[in-house]
């Protein structure tokens, strides 16, 4: 893997890291000063998984990168609904969805990093 792409996959793991500590702690005052941080870690994913794409050689993970960038484009719409207090229903399950995607890439950037030169 070449040390620009570890380098993206470990942005969006951090984001995904952010996301669903923030959907997991009800304490985390998300919505104050005008801050909306769920739906400012859905942007970022969003848009590392779709700046990700093309550097990704890998088929498989190509194709995950793709789903990963429709989806939290999904949420993020859901989030932006419920924030104009809309009734919504998320497409995913929040809590999970991003400690899902998160061990999805985890271990493929563990095992690929690139070598010390």
């Amino acid at each position: 893997m070449k040390k620009i792409l570890k380098w993206q996959y470990d942005q969006l793991i951090k984001e995904l890291l952010l996301l669903q500590e923030h959907q997991a702690d009800p304490s985390c005052p998300c919505e104050t000063d005008r801050e909306t941080c769920v739906r400012k870690h859905l942007m970022e994913i969003e848009a590392y998984a779709q700046e990700t794409i093309p550097m990704e050689e890998n088929e498989e993970f190509k194709k995950k990168l793709e789903k990963l960038q429709l989806e939290a484009k999904q949420i993020r719409e859901a989030e932006e609904a419920s924030l104009r207090d809309e009734k919504v229903e998320y497409p995913f399950d929040e809590k999970e969805w991003p400690r899902n995607w998160r061990k999805e890439f985890e271990a493929y950037t563990l095992h690929n990093a690139p070598q010390n030169e």
